[in-house]
């Protein structure tokens, strides 16, 4: 599984980028295990993001704020846009240690 983020927004402007790649299943090292572990909690969050933006659509889609941080995610073929302040739990710690740790 390859996940790549970008952050980009914020009051100086400047994206962010990084990304991981690792093997979900067979032969595999101790840290793909940890990413994997980690995707499959942040995955559950992401689907309801994506359940909370269909509910929306007749709202318009969430406003975004001056300054603000913009994530976006890549599983795969998959592209996530995610607001900062929509951003918790298992999502943010994926995207934070991928910026961290991610090359």
């Amino acid at each position: 599984m390859k996940i790549e983020v970008t952050r980009s927004g914020g009051v100086a402007g400047i994206p962010r980028r990084g990304a991981v790649e690792f093997a979900m299943r067979g032969a595999r090292e101790a840290s793909d295990a940890e990413w994997a572990a980690l995707y499959r909690q942040a995955r559950s969050e992401r689907e309801q993001l994506t359940l909370g933006e269909e509910a929306d659509d007749v709202a318009g889609p969430p406003s975004r704020v001056r300054d603000a941080f913009q994530w976006t995610f890549r599983f795969g073929r998959e592209r996530v846009e995610v607001p900062d302040s929509y951003l918790s739990g298992a999502l943010r710690e994926l995207a934070e240690r991928v910026l961290a740790e991610g090359s």
